[in-house]
């Protein structure tokens, strides 16, 4: 009987605080709320979620005062999109915001918009119209930045006060010398020079000024710090204490970096607990995505950050790439010390959990839901699916190793995770309650399951705006080689090849093939490179091919001679070798975006043309030892290489 008495006073005092954070309308009964929205920190980064190596005192004495959850998910594993999630409560798919914002040409590329839509529905907007002080310090990278220079200011969003880094507009912190003309070109507010290890400082600074400067009414505000994004850059000399921990000098500025977060994120709560104002006060902790893995960061030894016992990295729908740390603090309102390791919570779900405990009206077209049971210690089963998307042709970036690319959609709705490309092609579900590390592919086992799941992706695909096969059969992952192209591995389907990335093995019946979704754009004067060494066993044969006669471009044997061959607009323009080779040979075809071609031959050009630029995508999937569908060059397909392919790689240096 006193078992059934605590636990019925322990739901009791739950309503009541949720009752109280919710009761009435003056500012004195509204709560604070802080927002710290980390830039690339993994799961397992806090000591408290794991960390093997270093201590994260400040952020371990958050979790213990507050409550943990070990289930909480942001809705994209890339920076952009996943704050546009967080902001607005909505899948970043209906704002056309499918990747990190860039350049506009590099927006334009993958579909995007240049910044999110001042219309768009914000906490802030919301916060602000109850009578909340509203300010944003850090990391922006909704718009504005780069050429942008006609971004919404982050006042258009709700916010008082802001001061962000280079990416957005406004009051800016930047930290190198061209950074700072760039902004200054691009006007819009104060531009602040400071070092790259001083930022969090200051934005920590602006932080705690502002709190002090709202005590006495409500605030809502978000530090965004993004110190643990690459490259790290610590205060000088910081690292050496690390030496023992780390031989690589890059992990230890990672861990340098982390220390100094954790450091300045206490420096937020002792304001707050020096004020007196815990009690009225909730602070929300989590990241936007899992730590990076950049090829050309780390080519030896494992990349910084953890991701606990989670597969996958940045840019990953595995679940390292996308399963964050979370922390909840709100003194006398959360019981301290809870772990929470069942409920589903999304980053969409934070606004309108936030207006629940602010006493504001949610909108009805909210793709997130309120969790203030789970934020104060009552697990719940979350009531609909959360869904993601990411890749080709939406993203540029995908994880540096090929083990951490996923397929391009992903869903969970309670233990189950499927994930599946818009092909459906690399089906794959998942137990994440018997199976964390989603390494056990249950999609033989339980068919109807997957279908279903694939069913409920293809609606919510279609409702956000992405494409989706909803007739494709499910295909469970096949063997696949990963090939360089412009500083990313991408996962070629094998079909009989043998050998490895350095060194493709063709025995003049197989091939790879890039599927189409995941193929690099190349109309509208992009420049291209293929390059590699040939050691060929027949005299003809298709080395790399993509599109047909109408637009795409080859590189093939052509009776011991080496071809380039281009096709604009139905016209095809042939590059050839004068001399056939004899044993092995190194080309390099070049396609620029003046409309030239050049080929060369064992570091000797082989020849040159002008056929002009690709006016429109090729539209299918890109090859290496044959030619499958419409032929590029004036041969029959497939024609088959037969030999040794050694190092070949594939650039497009205006972005993919």
């Amino acid at each position: 009987m006193k078992q059934y008495t605590l636990v019925i006073l322990c739901l009791l005092s739950i309503l009541v605080g949720l009752e109280s954070a919710t009761a009435g309308n003056s500012k004195s009964e509204k709560p604070n709320i802080v927002v710290i929205f980390i830039d690339d920190m993994g799961f397992a980064d806090p000591s408290c979620f794991g960390n093997p190596l270093i201590k994260t005192p400040h952020i371990d004495n958050l979790a213990a005062e507050g409550i943990k959850l070990t289930n909480f998910y942001v809705n994209s594993p890339i920076c952009s999109a996943s704050r546009v999630a967080l902001t607005t409560g909505q899948y970043q798919g209906r704002w056309k915001i499918h990747s990190f914002l860039n350049s506009r040409a590099g927006n334009a590329n993958r579909g995007m918009a240049n910044y999110l839509d001042s219309s768009a529905p914000t906490t802030a907007k919301k916060l602000k119209a109850a009578g909340y002080a509203t300010a944003h310090f850090g990391k922006w990278h909704m718009g504005g930045g780069r050429d942008v220079d006609d971004a919404p200011l982050p006042q258009a969003y709700g916010f008082d006060e802001s001061l962000v880094s280079f990416e957005g507009l406004g009051d800016r912190i930047i930290s190198n010398p061209k950074g700072v003309k760039r902004a200054r070109a691009l006007g819009h507010g104060k531009v602040i020079p400071c070092e790259r290890w001083e930022r969090m400082q200051i934005q920590t600074d602006r932080t705690i000024d502002f709190i002090r400067r709202h005590r006495d009414s409500p605030f809502y505000v978000r530090l965004f710090p993004n110190d643990v994004h690459d490259a790290h850059v610590p205060h000088p000399g910081s690292a050496d204490k690390f030496k023992s921990v780390s031989d690589d000098p890059y992990v230890r500025d990672f861990f340098a970096v982390l220390e100094e977060m954790d450091r300045q994120i206490g420096r937020v709560i002792a304001t707050i607990d020096e004020l007196n104002l815990g009690k009225n006060t909730l602070i929300l902790f989590t990241s936007d995505n899992g730590p990076t893995d950049w090829p050309r960061k780390y080519k030896s030894g494992p990349p910084a950050g953890f991701t606990g016992p989670y597969r996958g990295r940045k840019w990953s729908l595995f679940e390292g790439g996308i399963r964050m740390p979370f922390i909840a603090r709100w003194t006398g309102t959360i019981p301290p010390g809870i772990e929470d390791t069942s409920s589903v919570m999304s980053a969409i779900d934070v606004s309108p959990t936030i207006c629940r405990f602010a006493g504001v009206s949610v909108e009805d077209d909210l793709d997130g839901l309120d969790r203030s049971d789970v934020v104060l210690g009552k697990a719940s089963r979350r009531a609909k699916p959360v869904f993601w998307q990411y890749g080709h042709p939406h993203a540029i970036l995908k994880g540096g190793k090929p083990e951490h690319q996923s397929p391009t959609f992903a869903m969970r709705d309670g233990r189950w995770k499927f994930l599946i490309n818009p092909d459906a092609s690399e089906a794959q579900l998942f137990d994440l309650e018997a199976d964390e590390g989603e390494t056990a592919n249950l999609l033989s086992e339980q068919p109807e399951r997957a279908a279903a799941m694939a069913n409920q992706i293809s609606a919510w695909a279609d409702d956000v705006g992405f494409a989706f096969d909803e007739k494709a059969p499910l295909t469970a992952p096949v063997p696949t080689i990963a090939i360089l192209a412009t500083n990313q591995l991408l996962r070629f389907v094998n079909h009989g090849v043998s050998g490895d990335t350095a060194s493709l093995q063709l025995d003049g019946k197989s091939w790879l093939d890039l599927p189409v979704f995941r193929v690099p754009k190349v109309a509208g004067g992009r420049s291209l490179q293929i390059k590699g060494t040939i050691r060929p066993s027949a005299p003809s044969g298709v080395i790399f091919a993509h599109g047909g006669s109408r637009a795409g471009y080859s590189v093939y044997l052509d009776e011991g001679q080496l071809c380039f061959v281009a096709c604009v607009s139905k016209k095809r323009t042939v590059v050839r070798s004068s001399i056939a080779i004899s044993g092995p040979a190194s080309f390099d075809a070049k396609w620029n975006a003046t409309g030239e071609m050049f080929l060369k031959v064992n570091g000797k050009l082989a020849g040159k043309a002008k056929p002009g630029i690709i006016h429109h995508e090729p539209g299918d999937s890109i090859q290496i030892g044959a030619d499958l569908i419409q032929p590029v060059g004036n041969y029959t397909t497939p024609n088959n290489f037969s030999g040794i392919i050694e190092n070949l790689t594939f650039k497009y240096p205006n972005g993919t």
